[in-house]
C-alpha cells in the first residue's frame, strides 16, 4: 500500500508505477515477487498458469497460492496486532511491529483474530510479458516436474 494513492487503486496499478517495479526491472534488485492473476507475470514477478492443463503447472500454482496465502497471513496477523498499520507506510515502524510480531510469537501470546479478503479483481491491463512466461515455466519444469 502507498499513501500516495487513493484506495480505490488496485494494488497492481500502483506496482505497475512504483519505483520497486523499476529497480527490478533495472536489475537493481535480485529475487521473485509472488504475484495473484492480476499482476501481468514478469522475469521477477511470478503469477499462476493462467489455464494450467499440466500436473507440474497445477502443481506449480498449489505452491504459489500456499506461499503467498502464508504471506498474506503475516501481514495480516501484524496488521491485526497492530492497528496503526492500517493507515502508517513507513518502513521502520512496520519492520518494529514484524519484530514484535515475532516476540509474541515466540512467548506464544493469543493471536488476534484475522480474516483475508480475496483477490478477485484481475487488471485487464495485466499482460504477461514472454520472459516471465518463460521464467515461469522454467521454474515450473526444474521444481515441479
Amino acid at each position: 500500500m502507498d499513501a500516495r494513492w487513493p484506495g480505490c487503486v488496485k494494488d497492481c496499478g500502483i506496482f505497475r508505477e512504483s519505483t520497486l517495479r523499476q529497480r527490478f526491472q533495472q536489475g537493481m534488485i535480485s529475487g521473485l515477487l509472488l504475484g495473484y492473476r492480476g499482476y501481468a507475470c514478469q522475469p521477477f514477478l511470478m503469477t499462476p498458469h493462467p489455464d494450467p492443463v499440466l500436473e507440474p503447472q497445477k502443481r506449480f500454482n498449489v505452491a504459489l497460492a500456499k506461499t503467498r496465502f502464508r504471506i498474506e497471513m503475516t501481514f495480516a496477523s501484524l496488521k491485526a496486532r497492530f492497528s496503526c498499520l492500517h493507515a502508517l507506510r513507513v518502513s521502520k515502524i512496520i519492520a518494529a511491529c514484524a519484530v514484535l510480531h515475532n516476540i509474541v510469537t515466540i512467548w506464544r501470546e493469543k493471536a488476534p483474530d484475522i480474516t483475508l479478503k480475496p483477490h478477485a479483481v484481475v487488471d485487464s491491463m495485466a499482460v504477461d510479458h514472454p520472459a516471465g512466461c518463460a521464467a515461469r515455466d522454467a521454474i515450473t519444469q526444474t521444481f515441479f516436474s
